[in-house]
């Protein structure tokens, strides 16, 4: 059940209070929010986000992913609308009206750091992943995530040796032998650095989070900041969740997390997103 933390101190709806206003718009992280690599997307998640759109609300994918990276599983509940890249891209309508890019000589720079640290790199563009080519010394767990990008993304993965690599961030997936202090070390100055459970270290430009991609999106949409709600799970989800006005921590998430948000759910496949939304007064 969502609950308020203690510590955080937030209005939340008395039962049966109408909100102000009719339209709401909700952004949803991905990957341990409304979908994982080992079970996809719950059918009660599905049925909810659905069920939100129907009344008449604004349901949006705001991930760290790129693009390129986002499937079509990914929009079975309806989504047309989407942050992606940590802010670096937005979408509208399916029409895109933000892309951010690095430029190549920085890309390049990054992707140097993480062959010279033992990672396998991840160049992320709008349109194509970008993979490094030394796969042997990846983890189990890492095995299986790289066979789910060949199965959904074929003709938009390529090699990092591909000539016009386009990269909005650059992430890298981590081997038996990875040096991730020497990277943070290397690049904390310019990019916030996100480590995904030891499994993606993930590097985002300082000037792009996903909280920026929010707010370029509200503005485009006319959407004032007091009916903007969120949902996830991970560290890079921190900047999104304390800008909306309702940011809300999936259960699976980690203690750090829910201590810094106001709203706490149950876990992504216990019925966390349709017990939100619920408790939200938005289904």
């Amino acid at each position: 059940m969502i609950h308020e933390n203690k510590n955080v101190s937030l209005f939340l709806l008395k039962k049966g209070e109408k909100m102000k206003s009719d339209k709401k718009i909700v952004f949803f992280d991905i990957d341990g929010t409304i979908y994982s690599y080992q079970s996809g997307m719950p059918k009660d998640t599905i049925e909810a986000i659905k069920k939100l759109k129907n009344n008449g609300h604004i349901p949006v994918i705001c991930t760290g992913r790129t693009r390129c990276m986002i499937y079509r599983e990914h929009l079975l509940p309806g989504f047309e609308n989407i942050v992606a890249g940590a802010g670096t891209y937005v979408e509208i309508s399916g029409e895109q009206k933000f892309l951010a890019e690095l430029d190549s000589h920085e890309a390049r720079k990054v992707i140097d750091g993480f062959l010279e640290c033992g990672f396998v790199p991840l160049a992320e563009g709008r349109d194509h992943l970008y993979l490094g080519n030394d796969l042997s010394g990846l983890t189990k767990a890492n095995r299986h995530v790289l066979k789910v990008y060949e199965e959904n993304m074929k003709e938009r993965l390529l090699t990092i040796d591909a000539p016009d690599l386009r990269a909005s961030k650059v992430s890298a997936l981590f081997t038996n032998h990875s040096d991730k202090k020497k990277m943070i070390e290397m690049f904390e100055k310019d990019y916030n650095i996100v480590d995904h459970n030891g499994n993606l270290l993930e590097l985002i430009p300082k000037k792009y989070n996903k909280a920026k991609g929010i707010q370029r999106m509200i503005e485009l949409m006319n959407i004032p900041l007091e009916n903007t709600y969120a949902f996830g799970d991970s560290m890079n989800d921190i900047d999104m969740l304390t800008y909306v006005r309702h940011g809300c921590a999936m259960g699976n998430s980690l203690e750090e997390i829910k201590a810094r948000v106001p709203f706490v759910t149950e876990d992504f496949d216990k019925g966390g997103i349709s017990i939100g939304l619920k408790q939200f007064g938005l289904i």
